[in-house]
C-alpha cells in the first residue's frame, strides 16, 4: 500500500513540475505581452504620425497648387483657422454633405475648407456671411473643354502647361479655368472661361 501511495505521489509531483514547466513560459509571453503591446502602441502611433505628416504634405501641395499666384510671400498664403462663424459651417455641410478630411484655414477675409470630394480634393470658400464665392479643384487637361487648351496655345504655341485650376462658381454660374503657364521659365496665371476667353477674377 505504501509503495502505491509512493508512486502516486510521485506521479503527480512530476505531473505537476511539468506542468509547471509548460506555464511557466505562458507566465514569460504574458511578462512580455505588456512589452509587446507598448512596441505595438509605438508602430500604430508612428503610422499615425506618418499619415498625419502625409495629410498635412498633401494639403500644402494642394494649397500651393490652388492659391500660388495669389500671394507674394509664401507665408501670406492661407493661414489654418477654427471657429468659422455658424453660418459659414452650415453653408458648407448643406453644399458637400458628403466632404471628407475637411481642413478649415482663412485667407483674404474669407474662410476656405479644403476636402476630399469623391476622388479630388477642392477647396471652398465662403464669406463670413456664408455665402459661397467658388470652389476650386485641380484638374487634368482631359477635364477642361478643348476651346480653353486650345485658346492657350493659340496664344502662346511656346507655353507649357503646369496647373489648371476649375473654379466653380455658385447660382448656376460658368466654370471658369484658372491656368498656371511657364513663359520663358517663369510661372504666369490666367483666368478663362469655358470658351477660351479670358476674364477678369478677383484671385
Amino acid at each position: 500500500m505504501k509503495k502505491t501511495l509512493f508512486v502516486l505521489a510521485a506521479f503527480f509531483l512530476t505531473i505537476a513540475v511539468s506542468a509547471q514547466g509548460n506555464s511557466g513560459g505562458k507566465g514569460k509571453d504574458k511578462q512580455k505581452s505588456p512589452q509587446g503591446q507598448s512596441q505595438n502602441t509605438k508602430v500604430k502611433k508612428d503610422k499615425s504620425n506618418d499619415k498625419d505628416d502625409k495629410g498635412d504634405k498633401e494639403k500644402k501641395d494642394h494649397d500651393k497648387r490652388v492659391w500660388e499666384g495669389t500671394y507674394e510671400n509664401e507665408n501670406d498664403g492661407p493661414k489654418p483657422s477654427k471657429n468659422q462663424p455658424a453660418k459659414v459651417r452650415e453653408a458648407f455641410a448643406r453644399d458637400y454633405p458628403n466632404a471628407q478630411n475637411v481642413t478649415w484655414s482663412k485667407y483674404r477675409g474669407d474662410w476656405t475648407a479644403t476636402f476630399r470630394n469623391g476622388v479630388f480634393t477642392s477647396t471652398a470658400v465662403y464669406h463670413a456671411n456664408g455665402e459661397r464665392r467658388d470652389t476650386r479643384t485641380p484638374v487634368t487637361r482631359n477635364d477642361v473643354p478643348g476651346r480653353v487648351i486650345d485658346s492657350v496655345l493659340k496664344r502662346r504655341p511656346q507655353s507649357r502647361l503646369e496647373e489648371i485650376i476649375k473654379i466653380a462658381l455658385p447660382k448656376g454660374n460658368p466654370d471658369l479655368f484658372r491656368i498656371k503657364e511657364i513663359v520663358d521659365g517663369k510661372p504666369q496665371f490666367m483666368i478663362m472661361n469655358s470658351d477660351g476667353k479670358l476674364v477678369p477674377y478677383d484671385y
